[in-house]
């Protein structure tokens, strides 16, 4: 998974996640991923539309998004 998030980043292409939170809720986002650590990425969520850290352990599945458009409606960065 982690190659993918790091794909998604060297690429700055958006990625849809499957998040389970630490009170046990899961959601699902598109983030455009700015920086990618050993355990966490840190990226623009369309779904709250600011800029937040997730933990890598919590992504429960992941999938790059065909993205053709130079600017997202959404992407802020």
């Amino acid at each position: 998974m982690k190659r993918m998030l790091i794909r998604a980043f060297e690429q700055r292409k958006p990625i849809e996640i499957v998040y389970l939170s630490t009170d046990g809720a899961i959601t699902q986002r598109v983030i455009w991923i700015s920086n990618v650590t050993e355990s966490s990425i840190t990226g623009y969520c369309s779904l709250r539309k600011q800029t937040r850290t997730f933990s890598i352990d919590r992504i429960l599945s992941s999938r790059l998004i065909p993205y053709h458009n130079k600017k997202s409606n959404d992407y802020a960065g």
